[in-house]
């Protein structure tokens, strides 16, 4: 019997019994299932993660007052952090001016505030306090207009670039708002550049946010709040470099002793997406045991109603072996109608999970990528699942006595 053959017995047998096919399958279609599902899902959020770091630039680092992912690694370091002293423009300046392996030393401030122009009403909107070489440190193409400059931070110049919503929110039906005004914190902005569509993420929109100059921000909500002083090493490869040279001149900047702690954190992309990899293996390690105790499941009813098979079809390889067919053909056929119907299950729940996994993302902020891999993984398991637990029913049909096979009823 050759391979196609074998494959088409096995599914003329699976249509035949169509419940019991379904009940048979059930394990491996939930466990194939939850592994596309989840992975694609993860695989969303890993892409998303990495999108947002060459966004701001791999080669960026954050000098901030606390490290916020401490809240995660180490509770105890977070809560002795906020105790630390806030980070002034003055740090900022004293980096930029020392520092030898930066392109960039950039400062920020944000915070959520709403927008008014004439009757209309822009609420929840981010304001974001930058220094000039913000569009040198973040990638944010503009649509119209121009980005700050030196000029209007150092004049404290109540201008802004407004985010694609925002613009739309403030403006309706104005195709370039550059030139218009609007209040925030009762003063008077005027916009001088929109920034282009940069849809929505994890169901956020990324348009939602004005860019005024920092100093400008200071005097609209008060100057009393630390700021971040974002830091472009000159290459990636002399990105550690730059982290020590900036973590020695804030020590000296501050005047700390050699034995005592840093007061302030820094923060790179990197961290980001070690965290994040550290948070998505734990999730494929609670998934792996999970869907093996499903696809195990699976294998063992697989196993018994292949035997059930083999004593409904005693019969039928009595005669076979009566006319003539040996062990190995025997076998064979069992064997393969034992890895189709598990490969049957498989293919079904590779459709399924990656329908749910669209679902998903259709009707929640998580992003779905395809991931290519995992559906060869979940195809070689079902493959392996039919392989294994149809041995031994494959087996004891080519063992059967011909003779008392025919005798069978």
């Amino acid at each position: 019997m050759n391979l196609w053959e074998g494959v088409r017995i096995a599914l003329s047998s699976l249509w035949t019994h169509k419940l019991r096919t379904f009940l048979t399958l059930l394990g491996n279609i939930v466990g194939t299932m939850s592994v596309i599902a989840v992975v694609s899902l993860i695989n969303g959020v890993d892409l998303y993660a990495r999108r947002e770091v060459l966004s701001e630039g791999s080669n960026v680092f954050t000098v901030s007052r606390v490290n916020f992912f401490d809240i995660l690694t180490d509770m105890d370091a977070f809560l002795a952090s906020l105790n630390n002293p806030e980070l002034t423009l003055e740090d900022r300046d004293y980096l930029r001016e020392h520092m030898q392996m930066a392109s960039e030393v950039g400062a920020s401030l944000e915070r959520m505030a709403d927008l008014r122009a004439g009757a209309k009403e822009s609420r929840g909107i981010q304001v974001r306090g930058k220094t000039d070489d913000y569009s040198r440190l973040e990638d944010l193409p503009l649509h119209s207009g121009r980005h700050l400059a030196e000029r209007d931070v150092f004049a404290s110049a109540q201008v802004a670039v407004i985010g694609w919503e925002v613009a739309r929110d403030l403006f309706p039906g104005v195709s370039d708002p550059v030139g218009r005004d609007f209040k925030l914190s009762g003063r008077h902005f005027r916009v001088i550049g929109v920034a282009a569509d940069r849809g929505s993420m994890l169901g956020n929109s990324r348009n939602r946010f004005a860019v005024v100059p920092i100093t400008a921000w200071m005097k609209s909500f008060g100057g009393r709040e630390s700021i971040d002083i974002k830091i472009a090493a000159v290459d990636l490869p002399l990105l550690a470099d730059a982290k020590e040279e900036a973590r020695h001149l804030m020590r000296l900047r501050h005047q700390l002793r050699p034995k005592e702690k840093d007061d302030f954190g820094i923060v790179t992309m990197d961290e980001l997406l070690s965290l994040w990899s550290g948070i998505s293996k734990a999730i494929y390690g609670a998934l792996v045991p999970l869907v093996g105790i499903s696809l195990v499941v699976g294998g063992i009813v697989l196993m018994n109603i292949m035997l059930v098979a083999v004593t409904e079809r005693t019969r039928e390889v009595g005669i076979r072996k009566a006319v003539g067919a040996r062990r190995m053909a025997i076998l064979w056929q069992f064997l393969v109608e034992s890895i189709t119907l598990s490969m049957t299950g498989g293919v079904l729940g590779i459709s399924i999970g990656l329908g749910l996994a669209l679902l998903i993302s259709l009707l929640s902020p998580l992003p779905f990528a395809f991931a290519g891999w995992s559906i060869g993984a979940g195809l070689a398991v079902t493959f392996v699942i039919g392989l294994v637990f149809g041995t031994y029913p494959a087996w004891k049909a080519a063992g059967l006595d011909p003779v008392e096979a025919l005798r069978h009823e």
